[in-house]
This record gives structure tokens, C-alpha cells and sequence, in this order.
């Protein structure tokens, strides 16, 4: 497990984020409005990995959690979750949603449950994600903080 420096996401990470969102197969559209909830571990003057929170009251939409190819599997991106969760409490968040295509089984061994979209409701289902950013496919998931 590799221990990397986590700290909030910077404007200026604004394009190493896309590039490395992109590079994961994840959206981009309306990460660089809520880059003050975003999270970077860094490796040097790179970014190893990322994690994004929006915040709609007490609902939380976690998006965007990429770590690069060769950092996998080494612990980071349960690094940057920890500190999103912190984060989102700290908020005063009470539940996270999710969509998801390809990670479904990692968040559920982190205490995540498949929720019907229409469970989703006010601005949280107005955000990015949920309005086309994300395939209709994407399951739904949400824990309770």
C-alpha cells in the first residue's frame, strides 16, 4: 500500500483532472464546477489519483474517483475515499450517491446499496451526472453517513 500526499484539488489541477477522469473512461462534464470538493493524491508534481464530492444539502453525489494505470492497487483510491467521506460529514452530508459502469462491486464492499434512480430526487438529480453525463445504464448506489 503506497501512502501519497491527499490534499484538495487546486484550480490550476482543473486539466490533469479531466485528463486523468478521461483516461479512467469518466465523465467530465461539471467536475471543474465543484473542484472545491475534489481531492487529489499526488505523486511528485503529478496527480496519482482523484475524487470528487457535489453537494446538494444533506445529499452527496460522490463522482469521479480515478487513480492513473500504474497506481492501482496500492491503495490510493481507498485513501481518497476515506478523506471524501471525512469531507462530506464535515458538510454535513447524510447520504452519498453514486452512478456507476464499471465499479459497482468496489463500493459495495465499502457499504454502498443499488438504488432505483427514482429515488433520487430535487437537485442532486439535476447535477451533471444524472442529466446525461452518465448512461442511463450507470447503476445507482447510496450509504447512509
Amino acid at each position: 500500500m503506497t501512502a501519497l500526499p491527499i490534499r484538495r484539488a487546486r484550480p490550476g489541477d482543473a486539466g490533469e483532472i479531466e485528463e486523468l477522469l478521461k483516461a479512467s473512461g469518466l465523465p467530465v462534464a461539471g467536475a471543474s464546477a465543484h473542484i472545491e470538493h475534489f481531492f487529489v493524491a499526488v505523486e511528485g508534481n503529478a496527480l496519482a489519483g482523484v475524487i470528487g464530492l457535489e453537494v446538494y444539502g444533506k445529499d452527496g453525489l460522490l463522482r469521479s474517483l480515478a487513480v492513473r494505470g500504474t497506481d492501482r492497487s496500492k491503495g490510493i483510491g481507498s485513501s481518497l475515499y476515506v478523506r471524501l467521506v471525512d469531507e462530506a460529514r464535515t458538510l454535513g452530508v447524510k447520504r452519498l450517491v453514486l452512478l456507476t459502469t464499471t465499479a459497482e462491486e468496489y463500493f459495495r464492499t465499502r457499504g454502498f446499496r443499488s438504488v432505483g434512480r427514482d429515488s433520487i430526487t430535487g437537485a442532486l438529480r439535476e447535477s451533471a451526472e444524472f442529466t446525461g453525463a452518465c448512461p442511463d445504464s450507470a447503476i445507482c448506489m447510496e450509504i447512509i453517513l
